[in-house]
């Protein structure tokens, strides 16, 4: 079954300036699920999102392949989240034209919810992944994220504070997580 979502707040992550996260929000829920993009995909969205930024940048990639899908009569339809794999999410950009539907398999999230919100279609996610992503409340103002949708540097930095702290057991599943990656696995 899938679920659809919308895009609820972007917000900046104060260890890493060249890193936000968006949080897309459950249509007729509570959860949300945290998606970590670049500074400047953060900002593509925000400027079509509609949401206030300090700075707009003079974008064009989007709104061109918006424009030329238009051109040839294929309509995007919406865009799925597919799956996870070492903390990049995958989507699906399924499109229309006469009748046909077609998908783009495999886009990255960033890109791809860019593409939505340009398109203004929906976004949508399986239960299961929905599920098995989203922000835990585990405080007044605080939300746990699944270790799988965090960055190397993000698992790096809480490996490091765990042995700080020495949580050892926290340090060897995060030292576990690291070590599936590589370094080229990170967007």
């Amino acid at each position: 079954m899938l679920v659809e979502l919308k895009i609820h707040a972007i917000a900046n992550i104060a260890s890493d300036a060249n890193r936000s996260m968006i949080l897309l929000k459950e249509k007729n829920g509570e959860r949300i699920l945290p998606i970590l993009l670049s500074a400047r995909r953060a900002t593509m969205l925000s400027i079509r999102a509609g949401i206030p930024i300090s700075s707009p940048l003079a974008l064009s990639l989007p709104d061109a392949f918006h424009v030329m899908l238009t051109m040839f009569d294929v309509k995007i339809t919406q865009v799925e989240l597919q799956s996870i794999q070492d903390g990049t999410i995958f989507c699906n950009v399924v499109c229309e034209r006469e009748g046909i539907e077609k998908r783009l398999d495999y886009c990255l999230a960033p890109d791809a919810l860019v593409i939505a919100s340009t398109a203004k279609c929906p976004i949508m996610v399986e239960e299961e992944l929905l599920e098995a992503q989203y922000m835990r409340k585990v405080g007044a103002n605080s939300f746990a994220l699944n270790v799988s949708s965090l960055t190397r540097k993000m698992l790096e930095d809480a490996l490091q504070h765990a042995v700080e702290s020495e949580s050892y057991e926290l340090a060897s599943k995060l030292r576990d997580e690291i070590a599936k990656r590589t370094p080229e696995e990170e967007q």
